[in-house]
């Protein structure tokens, strides 16, 4: 699993001016968060942007909530959790974990103090939620894995759905229904209220998830809500993989990273270019821990173990490549010229101009 819980304590410093080789990065932000040995053994950490602030979910099991114009600390929270999923924010309401008595729990917490206001009645959140109409849709550690709804006005679950190790991948939320997966290319049909769409099909799911009688088989949706399966789909994503390669959706393409290949998929499941990453520049070596961080219909941006490389598919070449070696960074997030990042070496958020 991608999450632990516990506890700890902070401060923080600011300022620091860093240069490494490639690129120049100038460092203007550094938590100094205090984490034990054990701590760092048991490494789990997040951050995520809304507005104005960076929220760290750090080793030491605390929220922290950073203003990104001065760095300045606007609060601190205990959770006895830590995990490498961020935290969602709507509606200036933060939702986490929190873990009391060894009992994990989703929990909503006040955006501008930090304050605990409830804990939910369901699991950590394992994909980003859809809020509307008073409910909360998501995947969850909840009844062995579980899409659910949560109605929030009776503060209880309305529904929930076994879906097995499924409830890590993200849903499809369409406009009149929601298609959840249920391990590998299998995903199930649903309605808002739960109900199954599909209960008369050839299409049987995996021998784990019984009271759902049908599936449809596929890996996963482009940009414009296509299906790809089949020979396309073991070209693109393999034809073994326990999780989903990292994609990107944008108006136009479908970015999809599978170990060292890039694929950028245009309409009608077109693939418009491939590339091997590891051929754009001799830094890069083969078997490298990869992932797709941002895109734009031009552009992929992609951390490869210490380096992110900025790829433009229009003229075929690495735009930029910029060593992150001093930092080691486990977790990266963009900020318009900034980036965010959570170092391997020494546990703490960093702030970089590139």
């Amino acid at each position: 699993m991608n999450q632990q819980p516990k506890k700890q304590l902070i401060t923080l410093v600011f300022l620091l001016f860093v240069t490494t080789a490639g690129f120049a990065q100038k460092e203007f932000f550094r938590s100094q968060q205090v984490f034990t040995k054990e701590q760092m053994s048991n490494f789990y950490s997040s951050v995520t942007i809304h507005d104005s602030l960076i929220i760290f979910s750090a080793n030491d099991y605390r929220l922290y909530a950073y203003n990104k114009k001065d760095g300045s600390l606007k609060w601190s929270t205990e959770t006895n959790y830590k995990s490498t999923i961020p935290v969602f924010v709507q509606d200036n309401i933060i939702y986490a974990a929190i873990s009391k008595k060894e009992v994990h729990q989703a929990a909503q917490f006040n955006l501008a103090n930090g304050k605990l206001i409830k804990e939910l009645p369901f699991g950590p959140l394992a994909t980003k939620p859809l809020i509307k109409n008073g409910m909360l849709y998501g995947t969850a550690i909840y009844n062995f894995g579980c899409i659910l709804a949560y109605d929030f006005a009776k503060d209880t679950v309305a529904w929930s759905r076994f879906i097995a190790h499924g409830f890590s991948r993200q849903p499809y939320y369409l406009d009149k229904k929601i298609l959840a997966n249920t391990e590998g290319s299998n995903w199930v049909q649903l309605g808002y209220d739960g109900i199954l769409l599909d209960t008369t099909c050839t299409t049987k799911p995996p021998m784990y998830v019984e009271e759902i009688p049908c599936v449809k088989v596929f890996t996963a949706l482009t940009h414009d809500g296509l299906e790809i399966k089949g020979k396309m789909a073991d070209d693109i994503f393999g034809k073994d993989f326990y999780e989903l390669p990292d994609m990107i959706m944008t108006k136009d393409f479908t970015y999809v990273l599978n170990e060292d290949k890039l694929s950028i998929i245009s309409k009608k499941i077109k693939i418009k270019h491939q590339v091997d990453l590891s051929s754009l520049a001799e830094e890069l070596g083969d078997n490298r821990s990869n992932k797709l961080l941002k895109a734009d219909d031009e552009n992929a941006w992609v951390l490869c173990d210490n380096y992110l490389l900025q790829y433009n598919h229009k003229t075929k070449k690495l735009v930029h490549l910029t060593d992150l070696s001093a930092w080691q960074p486990q977790q990266v997030v963009f900020d318009e010229e900034h980036i965010w990042l959570i170092s391997g070496k020494d546990g703490l958020l960093y702030g970089l101009s590139l």
